[in-house]
């Protein structure tokens, strides 16, 4: 069973950070789940919303009234703001890391990073530009085959976590051009938190045992024992947690 760390960890530590990604790392998690992002002036960070307000703090630890947009804040802007003492004391002066960070504390480990699809799959080059630069395992996280394609034309040999529908012609074409033993296909828990989501997409035996026939399959969305119980029960290759 390979476990999958969800941004890092989001129960101990503040997600998307570096004491998160030092904690995982040190666990000895073999893959790393983050999300990738630009900021206005062009640096790719790791921040799962859309703004800063919910993981952020101001500097003296007070909450941040203004809805604060990554997309409309440089990296210097996004700076100014805490990023761990939501999460505790502990983690006061805890930043908003980039990219190139996670990268290069990766790097020379055995840890797979397993890149989110929060970059358009049209403004993809600086992210991978960013990927070539270090010698860290990767994994590019797709829903449809134009993504999973864009990816394959720069890196013929990448690894790919679907987590798209897994079946009909996209996936079919997915599985035509992914080696297997770089294919990775997600289903999620279907839980009321993820109640807005396809249900094709969503974890039942039948769906589980025909992904199982063509790749490795994994079991996402698990919020608490309960689901992790109920996920070993479809007998998957690997669980995000």
């Amino acid at each position: 069973m390979i476990y999958r760390s969800h941004r890092g960890g989001v129960y101990y530590t503040p997600e998307n950070t570096m004491p998160a990604f030092k904690d995982a790392l040190e666990k000895g998690f073999p893959q790393i789940e983050t999300d990738p992002c630009y900021t206005k002036d062009g640096v790719i960070i790791l921040l799962h919303d859309q703004t800063l307000n919910r993981t952020c703090r101001n500097k003296d630890g007070s909450k941040i009234e203004k809805t604060l947009y990554r997309k409309d804040l440089t990296y210097d802007e996004i700076l100014e703001y805490d990023a761990g003492i939501f999460m505790g004391e502990q983690f006061k002066g805890v930043k908003i890391p980039r990219l190139e960070d996670l990268l290069a504390l990766a790097e020379g480990t055995d840890t797979v990073i397993v890149l989110d699809k929060r970059i358009p799959t049209d403004n993809m080059a600086p992210l991978f530009d960013l990927v070539e630069k270090y010698k860290t395992k990767v994994s590019f996280l797709c829903e449809d085959f134009y993504r999973v394609d864009t990816v394959l034309k720069r890196f013929p040999n990448a690894r790919i976590d679907y987590d798209g529908v897994p079946s009909g012609e996209d996936f079919e074409k997915v599985l035509k051009c992914v080696k297997p033993e770089n294919l990775n296909v997600w289903l999620y828990m279907d839980k009321p938190n993820f109640s807005w989501l396809d249900a094709r997409r969503k974890a039942s035996k039948e769906k589980c045992e025909a992904v199982k026939k063509v790749a490795r399959l994994g079991i996402a969305n698990i919020c608490n024992p309960y689901d992790l119980w109920e996920a070993y029960s479809f007998e998957p290759d690997m669980i995000e947690v």
